[in-house]
This record gives structure tokens, C-alpha cells and sequence, in this order.
């Protein structure tokens, strides 16, 4: 069964700003457990509704557009065998909303705008997507994996 779990105000104003103060640089990016111990705190709390005992790291990267419909996986294996091999589970962090129109999350059948200090965590291989949008909205996207992927 598939879960899609939503927090809200999940970390004090002193981590909300280191997150959304952090250079992400373009693109995804691989980190080692133990590289950034604030945006671990997002793996904490994913590990309290997902198995992440055996995970390796994490990629990561500020979400600034609308990917559309799509699912979480390894990449560069589907680009290049078309094989499908999932995260742990998937991570939305939204470190700053503000005036925004648009942007929300969705699935087959739900729904959920955006919101400051708003944690989104769902199953592996859970289609979903973020429609377009115009305003302020800073999210990070975190996915936990078991094995060492190259971005």
C-alpha cells in the first residue's frame, strides 16, 4: 500500500532558514550520511514512516519548476537499461512560500499546496507531480537511497 504523509511546521525558524540558506547548486546531487546534518533531520524524520535502516545517502536538490507527471527512480538505469529502481521513499521539503499561485503536489487523486515549514513524504514509485506556478516557492527534494546512485 502506498503512503503519502504530510507535516506541517516541522522544524524551528533556526533550521528552516539554514535549509532554505543552503547553495544546492543545478541539478541532483549524491550526499554521504553524515555530509549535512540539518537536512538529515529531514531523513529523521522520514525513518520514523519508512525503512531507511539500511540506506548509503541521499540525493538532493532545490525543486524550482514543475516536473510534471513523474515517478522517483534511479536515472541514469532507466535512461540506460529502462529498468525502474526506486528510492526508500521520496521527501518535499517547502523551506519558503510565499506569494504564490499554483504549485501544488499532486497524485491520481490528491491534491496539497504548498506551504512554509510543509514536509511531503511518500512511497517509492508513487506517480506524482507539481503543477505550474508563478510567486515564491522554495522546496528541497530529498531521496534516501539503499545503494550508491550517480546522479
Amino acid at each position: 500500500m502506498k503512503k503519502l504523509i504530510i507535516l506541517d511546521d516541522v522544524f524551528d525558524a533556526s533550521t528552516v532558514a539554514k535549509i532554505a540558506g543552503f547553495d544546492y547548486g543545478e541539478g541532483e546531487k549524491w550526499y554521504e550520511l553524515g555530509a549535512n546534518p540539518i537536512h538529515e533531520r529531514i531523513l529523521d524524520l522520514c525513518a520514523r514512516h519508512f525503512d531507511l535502516g539500511a540506506i548509503v545517502g541521499y540525493e538532493m536538490w532545490r525543486n524550482s519548476g514543475n516536473p510534471g507527471w513523474h515517478v522517483d527512480k534511479d536515472e541514469r538505469l532507466f535512461r540506460e537499461r529502462k529498468e525502474y529502481r526506486y528510492p526508500q521513499c521520496s521527501a518535499v521539503y517547502y523551506a519558503d512560500v510565499g506569494e504564490v499561485s499554483g504549485g501544488e503536489f499532486f497524485t491520481d487523486d490528491l491534491r496539497y499546496f504548498p506551504r512554509t515549514n510543509r514536509l511531503v513524504m511518500f512511497s517509492p514509485g508513487l506517480y506524482h507531480g507539481v503543477s505550474a506556478f508563478s510567486g515564491r516557492r522554495f522546496a528541497v527534494s530529498l531521496n534516501p537511497w539503499n545503494h550508491r546512485i550517480t546522479s
